[in-house]
């Protein structure tokens, strides 16, 4: 494990240390329900104490994505299966989601924004994981800090996503930052992809991110092809994206769908 990039990223933690905390519990059902809503595929989620930097509940299904138990989850483990390029940059994307919910926006609103990024994660086999990183505040500590966070990890190595130094605020109810860069100083940007695609877009969105071929949105739909390629044509356009792969991996990314 690279030492050096863990105490970098531990050290993006330091403002967000909790020195008031509240006792909480944990509502497993209610949990389950948010972490299907966040997924775009196979997942698993854990929740991490920020006053302890423990987990409190790791979801089973981690052993069929990653090949590793649930007792045997913990942050150091995750530290030492990130790839080493990611781990090296990943205090980056820590620094400006720690800068984000504490300093950009009102404490009341932490519990409405997820914090989107991607990184690779080891199997146990040796090979890597393309994972869609999304976290969730589920708790304060009476000094508004971040104590219980709810993390969920999407297998997304089928959509050959790029890893990058990129990280997305979706909120609920709240404006979206997305694709946001930490290679330079943190500026978020809003953009509104409630207002960029058309509803009927929108479902076209939906409809190839469930597999759907053109053909068979056409007949779901009650549309031709060919107005279905002209959608098509102008999703890609909006998005600066050259193929309905890169399209879908972009959506994936930023909450989107």
């Amino acid at each position: 494990m690279d030492n050096e990039s863990v105490a970098r990223i531990k050290e993006a933690w330091k403002p967000n240390k909790i020195e008031k905390p509240v006792k909480t519990e944990l509502y497993l059902n209610v949990i389950e329900q948010v972490a299907n809503l966040f997924s775009a595929g196979s997942f698993y989620y854990y929740i991490l104490n920020f006053e302890t930097l423990q987990m409190e509940y790791v979801d089973k299904r981690i052993e069929s994505i990653l090949g590793f138990k649930p007792a045997e989850w913990s942050l150091d483990k995750a530290f030492e299966l990130i790839h080493p390029e990611d781990l090296n940059q990943m205090h980056r994307k820590e620094a400006a989601a720690v800068d984000f919910l504490l300093n950009r926006i009102p404490p009341e609103d932490i519990l409405h924004y997820k914090v989107v990024y991607v990184i690779r994660i080891r199997h146990a086999n040796g090979s890597y994981k393309t994972i869609l990183h999304q976290s969730k505040t589920l708790s304060l500590s009476e000094d508004k800090k971040a104590q219980q966070v709810l993390g969920i990890h999407t297998d997304v190595s089928y959509l050959d996503m790029p890893i990058d130094n990129k990280i997305s605020f979706i909120g609920d109810g709240r404006p979206s930052y997305y694709a946001i860069s930490t290679d330079d100083d943190f500026i978020p940007k809003q953009y509104n992809y409630e207002t960029l695609f058309t509803p009927r877009e929108k479902e076209i969105l939906r409809n190839i991110a469930n597999g759907q071929t053109f053909g068979e949105i056409a007949e779901i739909l009650n549309i031709s092809p060919h107005t279905i390629n002209t959608h098509k044509k102008n999703i890609l356009r909006k998005t600066d994206c050259k193929t309905t792969t890169e399209l879908i991996a972009r959506c994936v990314r930023d909450g989107i769908i």
